[in-house]
């Protein structure tokens, strides 16, 4: 049985990120998952991409489950399905030119009260896989134009799109080697999972299309992202963390993401949530070309927790309209940096706190670095390391503290490099912002 080259080395063992040449991230154990194989068409599933094959798949990851647990095999030829659910101890395998598509009948994702269900879901189970050289097929379109439909019609409680893989409160979760395309809503929902690999998958949606987020991750800690391929129409890769922090420990913590190329999308996210705490995150080698944000950090005074030890470096970025945006006002600021806006319910400011960005080149930019945070909780602690940036627009630099640029190049079409208001900064030298509104390119 033919395995990937990562379990092969790690199972049954511990990986850690060291042996990567990555910053620590904690253990990260392999899937444990036995032997066994079994194929979908075994129990009737037919390849025509026509014949429903739910109850056939089904049936197949429910007898792995109940011989205690192995791979399950969607072979060559395309299986339409409706949705499907794993077990602890399970792989899901495409193997080369399989495709499992999703069915975009809406009776087959009835609505609940907590909105539609996923396609592929995984909850509170251990030691899960999805691997193979096959697609997964959302079919979206359909949905997107309800969506808009509703959405250009005021229509507010209209229930949740389908996600279309939600992996949540797993242990030991690997995805490696699929391509997922056209999902109604988010590519991959990962919530509250520990020990989890992401390699070298694949994740393509319009970049028109609503809420396609790629890596929709939050609560998750020991994480290693590397190798993805990703061009999509929302985030293509966040993180969030929706819920208070407890005794000070992070919802959100040891995460490296590297070595990956992110096309269209809103870029790499932290927030708007999160009031649960992200700590110890590396970013390192990760390329963007035409996202609307790289580095982009968002929250506000309802939904703020504890950001640090944030680390990204060797760092490029081509046609990205918000190349570095911290900002603790979303989704938008007060009209110049003298005002500020209210909080409308629980007091949760956003704290910004010891971030370092190193080996940053940006070309063909718009805008160059925002760094925005509030009056009484400014940005802090905040290093740049070897920048160079062409953009339209210089850098702006409101409410922050202990900010620090070495070696950095800022090359605007028009306006000074940096104009700042409210902020203490070494190593670039700046303007005061004036009294204009603020205008973003």
């Amino acid at each position: 049985m033919k395995r990937s080259l990562l379990c092969t080395a790690i199972l049954g063992g511990l990986m850690n990120a060291t042996a990567f040449g990555l910053e620590p991230v904690g253990d990260i154990r392999a899937p444990g998952i036995p032997g066994r194989e079994l194929k979908v068409t075994d129990h009737g599933a037919v390849p025509d991409g026509k014949t429903p094959a739910t109850a056939a798949i089904q049936q197949t990851l429910d007898a792995v489950r109940d011989a205690g647990g192995g791979r399950v095999v969607i072979p060559e030829g395309r299986f339409l399905s409706g949705p499907i659910e794993l077990w602890s101890k399970t792989e899901l395998h495409l193997a080369k030119g399989a495709v499992l598509v999703m069915s975009d009948e809406e009776s087959d994702f009835p609505a609940g009260p907590k909105g539609r269900p996923a396609f592929i879901t995984a909850s509170k189970a251990q030691d899960i896989r999805l691997s193979g050289e096959g697609t997964i097929a959302g079919q979206g379109e359909r949905w997107w134009k309800v969506f808009l439909d509703e959405k250009a019609r005021g229509v507010k409680d209209a229930p949740r799109r389908p996600q279309l893989i939600a992996i949540h409160r797993c242990e030991r979760v690997e995805v490696e080697g699929i391509t997922t395309v056209d999902p109604p809503n988010t590519h991959y929902s990962l919530k509250d999972c520990k020990e989890l690999v992401i390699r070298g998958i694949k994740a393509i949606a319009p970049d028109e299309s609503p809420n396609t987020d790629a890596l929709n991750l939050s609560g998750v800690r020991n994480v290693l992202i590397r190798d993805c391929h990703i061009s999509t129409g929302d985030d293509n890769i966040v993180l969030l963390c929706g819920a208070a922090r407890t005794k000070g420990v992070p919802e959100v913590e040891n995460v490296v993401i590297r070595d990956c190329v992110l096309g269209f999308g809103h870029g790499l996210s932290i927030g708007s949530y999160t009031s649960g705490g992200v700590k110890n995150v590396t970013v390192e080698n990760v390329s963007f070309d035409g996202t609307t944000s790289g580095i982009r950090m968002k929250a506000w005074r309802d939904r703020g927790g504890v950001v640090e030890g944030i680390r990204y470096r060797d760092i490029t970025m081509k046609n990205v309209r918000y190349p570095v945006s911290i900002s603790s006002y979303y989704p938008k600021p007060p009209a110049h940096p003298s005002q500020d806006q209210p909080a409308k319910g629980p007091s949760l400011n956003p704290v910004w706190r010891d971030i370092t960005i190193e080996n940053l080149a940006v070309t063909d930019s718009k805008n160059s670095i925002i760094l925005w945070g509030l009056p009484d909780e400014p940005v802090r602690g905040v290093t740049m390391k070897n920048v160079r940036m062409s953009a339209q627009a210089g850098a702006l630099v409101f409410h922050a503290k202990d900010i620090a640029f070495s070696d950095v190049v800022i090359l605007p079409a028009a306006g000074p490099a940096l104009r700042h208001f409210d902020a203490e900064i070494k190593g670039l030298a700046g303007e005061d912002y004036g009294d204009k509104p603020v205008k973003f390119k």
